[in-house]
């Protein structure tokens, strides 16, 4: 008896979304965590850990879910991925410019940003990743 086994492999796109949505939640996490253990320090140099752990958490939480949305082929992810990358540039951005003080590798913060929207929107657009989400 042959049995034929038909996978569906993942397009290399939907790895790469997975690895930065993963990337990014580890990157919160550490800022939840790192919150927590240097409260005392960041509150004596005038940080606000309640703002850096509460941030932190938001997009940990974001990230693990929009990751498991997209592993699991759920059609939701990809709207979600759109709101997340948007979503997430504009806090950064915002964050940087108004509450952190000023850093002088701006230039790479925003080539990264941009290189980061630009890869997302391709592969979120591409047929392959659509057909994965089953939009076409």
């Amino acid at each position: 008896m042959n049995m034929t086994v038909i996978r569906r492999v993942r397009p290399l796109g939907i790895i790469i979304l997975e690895i930065i949505a993963l990337g990014s939640s580890a990157w919160n996490g550490l800022r939840l965590s790192e919150a927590f253990f240097f409260w005392k320090t960041l509150t004596k140099f005038g940080a606000s850990p309640q703002y850096i752990a509460i941030s932190g958490g938001i997009w940990f939480i974001s990230g693990i879910t929009l990751a498991t949305g997209i592993w699991l082929r759920k059609t939701w992810a990809w709207a979600g991925t759109i709101g997340c990358m948007a979503g997430y540039s504009v806090w950064y951005w915002l964050d940087r410019l108004f509450l952190q003080v000023p850093h002088s590798n701006w230039l790479f913060a925003i080539t990264f940003t941009v290189l980061m929207l630009l890869i997302s929107v391709f592969i979120l657009f591409s047929p392959k990743t659509r057909s994965y989400f089953n939009l076409l």
